[in-house]
């Protein structure tokens, strides 16, 4: 119950005693179930559901109710068992619809709304007063009769002792400017040499010693630092962590594999008895090792266990540029097929299963599904796929993009290039906006919405660069240098140095107060500042040198967050050879 006591440090005894007491029931009450969620289409929803906005909350002050909020994504699969199972029956919709105003928040859409509820997991159930005071934020799915009990506490508490205390403005955390040497530039590096390496998992590769996440950026990372200064421990911990996460090296395991009609019905009927507990021993019984799925290409999110096993199924586009671009690394540095064998695969996934060729842009995710990936092949082809998050968001359709030029040159193979080459004018011609690039493209509306955010114009402006380096053709270069120009003159603190999280003039998403972000996100600048070095390289614009310099100093105390700070470091090194 720690992130509950400090998340909550700042109420009253007896406020502070009932919100822990919710949190208390809520959590435990799915305490063995993975956090996670799956979006579903809440337009047809029993739940009158609004969507995040100033409107809704004008309508919980008008009707003098607090908010019941959901945080979700399409790629996962606990949210669906929530919608299921909990918010579609009668019961919990009509007690819903009667005593909240009910709001819902796309977590891949709206990362600028869920990043201010850390729960610590999906679906996140939310309850706010009208005004915006966060109440309590639980993650995970709750059982039916377990969420009405304690909305009931709640709306007993609002009535009887609650007493408002405001909503604070958020402001970041101070960060004083420092002027960097070259033993700064060298201790960072250093660090985060340090920091992984400790972290790494000997025995199974990747970092930590519980569950096991991609971490492609690291990885490739680590290829890099090898190349540099020909360590072989560098070149040894990426490569174990490659092999075990596509499953290479990890004994098989004898599965206990249900017939296809048994897991046909599985699949099909949730509200079966004892169903989540048939989920759970499917994936013991028939175990799947490593995040590489080997019958149609593409990684899983995460493993569960620390060999890599026992995966949470959903794709992100996000990770397989990630991944991928490390195994092409490998296999550039080591000319060993295994791993570009993968890397190919995972990319002929990606540009069918997450591609729209007309647009010539890449969707978001591919679903959860714990028992689709049980499958043969040609059980498979009998049934429907896991559903596929046809939106487009801006910052992984870059990093996307970013792979594959890469991976046009290490397998010289001009179709890659031509892709990405097409998504970037799918985003050049759908997306610009004049306050920056805009965040999404929702299909169903067929434009862009969502401007202003230094996460999006970051990433954009770098594979601009990337497909300026790579084509030569001068509209990507001064693409990259409108965004760079909108994000230094929109998203830069001249007072205190840094690029904030947005400023954005969409007034149908935010409360008035919400347009502008003064955070300053670690991840984001580092982006943002590596693709200020690679616009100065082609341009000599001092000012793009300068500002990353300043913005390498900034952040130079934050160099613990080592998973976020890849291109901190590449900024890093470059400074070091100038």
């Amino acid at each position: 119950m720690k992130e509950v006591k400090m998340r909550n440090r700042k109420r009253g005894k007896g406020q502070r005693l009932l919100i822990l007491l919710l949190f208390f029931t809520l959590a435990t009450a799915n305490w063995q179930l993975p956090t996670a969620a799956h979006a579903y289409t809440h337009d047809t929803s029993l739940i009158k559901w609004q969507e995040y906005s100033a409107q809704a909350f004008d309508n919980a002050v008008k009707e003098k109710k607090p908010a019941f909020m959901i945080i979700t994504a399409v790629w996962c699969y606990w949210c669906h068992v929530y919608e299921e199972k909990t918010l579609e029956t009668k019961e919990v919709a009509d007690y819903i619809n009667n005593n909240f105003i009910p709001i819902f928040v796309d977590y891949d859409r709206r990362k600028d709304i869920a990043s201010k509820y850390p729960a610590g997991g999906l679906p996140t159930t939310v309850v706010l007063m009208p005004d915006g005071e966060e109440l309590v934020a639980v993650p995970g799915y709750i059982e039916k009769g377990q969420l009405l009990l304690n909305l009931e506490k709640t709306l007993a508490f609002i009535q009887k002792e609650y007493k408002p205390k405001g909503v604070e403005e958020a402001k970041d955390i101070y960060r004083e400017r420092r002027n960097i040497a070259k033993l700064d530039l060298q201790k960072y590096s250093d660090h985060f040499e340090r920091v992984v390496v400790d972290r790494y998992d000997t025995l199974f590769g990747g970092f930590g010693l519980r569950e096991k996440y991609i971490y492609g950026r690291a990885v490739d990372h680590l290829l890099d630092i090898y190349e540099s200064n020909k360590d072989k421990r560098y070149l040894d911990m990426a490569l174990k962590t490659l092999d075990n996460m596509a499953g290479r090296t990890q004994k098989t395991v004898k599965a206990k594999r249900p017939s296809f009609n048994e897991l046909k019905k599985l699949r099909e009927d949730v509200k079966q008895p004892d169903w989540i507990n048939k989920i759970a021993r499917l994936q013991t019984d028939d175990k799947i090792v490593g995040l590489f799925e080997k019958v149609e290409g593409g990684f899983f999110r995460y493993a569960t266990q620390r060999d890599w096993s026992v995966p949470h199924y959903e794709k992100m586009l996000e990770d397989q540029a990630d991944i991928i671009k490390a195994y092409l690394h490998a296999f550039k540095i080591t000319k060993d097929n295994f791993y570009k064998d993968v890397a190919v695969k995972s990319l002929k996934y990606v540009t069918s299963s997450m591609y729209n060729e007309k647009d010539s842009r890449f969707y978001g995710s591919q679903d959860a599904d714990e028992v689709y990936y049980h499958f043969t092949l040609e059980e498979r082809k009998k049934v429907a796929p896991p559903r596929t998050d046809t939106t487009s968001y801006t910052h992984t359709n870059a990093n996307m993009v970013i792979t594959l030029l890469y991976a046009g040159d290490v397998l010289k193979e001009d179709k890659y290039k031509k892709a990405a080459v097409r998504t970037l004018d799918f985003f050049i011609n759908n997306m610009m906006s004049e306050n920056g690039v805009l965040s999404f493209y929702d299909p169903a509306k067929n434009k862009g919405f969502l401007d202003g955010q230094l996460e999006d114009n970051a990433w954009l402006a770098l594979a601009l660069i990337e497909g300026y380096k790579t084509t030569k053709e001068k509209r990507f270069i001064e693409k990259a240098d409108a965004l760079i120009a909108f994000s230094l003159k929109s998203l830069y603190n001249e007072k205190e140095g840094g690029f904030i999280e947005r400023r954005s003039t969409a007034r149908e998403f935010y409360r008035e107060k919400e347009l502008v972000s003064l955070k300053k996100p670690y991840g984001h600048n580092s982006v943002m500042n590596y693709a200020l070095i690679n616009l100065y390289e082609l341009t000599k614009n001092k000012e793009y040198l300068e500002k990353a310099r300043e913005g390498f100093g900034l952040f130079y105390e934050d160099m613990n967050m080592e998973f976020q700070s890849v291109h901190f470091q590449r900024v890093a090194r470059y400074l070091l050879k100038q």
